[in-house]
């Protein structure tokens, strides 16, 4: 494959589109996550400490009533929802392990000797909590372990990941809380914690697709509670997030952000012959009659989207596109393809600039969502881990570059600047009425209605 020409890159993504939609069509979702959320044993050069903190639904907290309200008032159309509790949380520390072979198993030592080793060999007090994709629907730490390390290792740091709760069993916004209180953990881990308090000011958060939309998400939260001289106490310490006591991190490093969830901006037809999702509404092989049903899918009661109710897809704390202020963000440096998101990404990515953060935005010619997942000897995915590494360095050491865009063609990887004040020539109010409108055109199938189904 020549991957400096534009032809082969689409021809790739047209065989990845055909092999998913191949593949999906035939197992339930159930069994999709069976198969995919797995617990690898560890092995080779990475050090996993593992640790889990108990639900925070003592008296007193208020972590998840204040998001809570915060998605309350952001919902402006009164679309129901599932209010989720605070949940247990599992966390993997992982790190790089020196001077081991591949296929060396991990130490039979305890969790916590793991994380003292770990942090022994880590050479930055820069942690990267980093925030794993997978439609919302899929993954676990265990499949992150490689990407964590890689850029653990490229900026001597160490990677906290939490485990989300998935949907369709756990919709918006219990991921979104889980790492919201992940987050908190690591400014004041509670009682069972193998770390000490970590500042703000060492935390970049890196993040992945869906992943990188819960990001944009949590930094949403932290900026709204900040505006508001919001203290939230969790697990029995007040933390506060005022303007005087920022908690906002050092900065944040995110591929491929999902972040119109509606698939309702220009991009999503423009790029979609070079992309690989997302999909029509009348296209989502969940919504077909034949898609094997099971436990989790359809839902009681049944709904058009995987990931919450149709209406939630075009809240702003589910689609960050459809936020309108990002006054006082940290530093953000996004990279994805030419993808049908695109028009969300530019327009999180214009309105940062505007509201005077820092941005950096990078777009590969003609390469597919998660694209550096699927071609790893690519010159793009390996010019893309470097920045990505190279920016996650950066902030950690307080660098704040001026905001930047620009287009990166295949062939000899030429930069062509775009200009970040006009990314996109539509607004954010009108971006929000295409997004609530398209959700519109989801439709709960009739068959999922009356509780019917090939396998039910």
């Amino acid at each position: 494959m020549d991957f400096e020409n534009p032809k082969h890159l689409i021809a790739a993504g047209r065989k990845v589109r055909a092999e998913y939609m191949k593949a999906v069509h035939n197992i339930s979702i159930s069994d999709h996550q069976k198969l995919i959320c797995r617990d690898d044993p560890v092995k080779g050069p990475l050090w996993v400490s593992k640790f889990t903190l108990p639900s925070s639904s003592s008296a007193g907290d208020t972590s998840c009533e204040s998001l809570l309200q915060l998605v309350d008032e952001a919902n402006v159309h009164q679309v129901r929802y599932d209010h989720p509790a605070s949940a247990p949380l599992d966390f993997e520390w992982v790190g790089y392990r020196a001077n081991v072979k591949k296929d060396t198993p991990e130490p039979s030592i305890g969790e916590k000797e793991k994380f003292d080793r770990l942090s022994a060999e880590t050479k930055s007090p820069l942690t990267i909590f980093y925030i794993y994709g997978g439609t919302f629907v899929v993954n676990t730490p265990s499949c992150y372990r490689k990407t964590a390390v890689t850029l653990a290792q490229a900026t001597g740091a160490k990677a906290l990941l939490v485990r989300q709760r998935l949907a369709p069993q756990n919709p918006f916004p219990a991921a979104l809380l889980d790492v919201f209180q992940a987050y908190l953990a690591l400014l004041h881990p509670p009682a069972g914690s193998p770390h000490e308090p970590i500042p703000a000011s060492s935390i970049v958060i890196a993040g992945d697709s869906s992943g990188a939309c819960l990001a944009l998400g949590l930094l949403q939260i932290l900026l709204q509670l900040q505006r508001r001289e919001a203290t939230v106490t969790f697990h029995g310490a007040k933390i506060s997030l005022s303007s005087s006591s920022p908690k906002v991190p050092a900065g944040m490093a995110l591929v491929g952000p999902a972040s119109d969830l509606t698939n309702s901006l220009p991009s999503c037809e423009r790029n979609a012959y070079c992309d690989t999702l997302p999909l029509p509404n009348d296209k989502l092989p969940y919504l077909k009659k034949s898609y094997p049903t099971c436990p989790a899918w359809p839902t009681r009661p049944a709904r058009a989207n995987l990931y919450c109710e149709a209406g939630m897809l075009a809240h702003p704390l589910a689609s960050p596109a459809a936020s309108d202020d990002w006054t006082g963000t940290c530093p953000v440096w996004m990279a994805l393809g030419q993808e049908q998101i695109a028009d969300s990404v530019r327009l999180v990515a214009q309105e940062i600039h505007r509201a005077g953060g820092s941005v950096t935005l990078s777009e590969y010619e003609c390469l597919f969502h998660s694209f550096y997942f699927v071609l790893r000897t690519a010159p793009q995915t390996k010019h893309l881990f470097g920045e990505w590494a190279k920016a996650i360095g950066g902030f950690a050491r307080g660098e704040r570059p001026l905001s930047s865009a620009r287009f990166i063609r295949a062939r000899g990887l030429k930069e062509e600047p775009l200009d970040v004040e006009n990314l996109v020539d539509f607004s954010v109010p009108q971006a929000r009425e295409w997004m609530w409108e398209k959700t519109h055109t989801y439709k709960v199938p009739a068959f999922h209605q009356e509780g019917r189904g090939p396998s039910l």
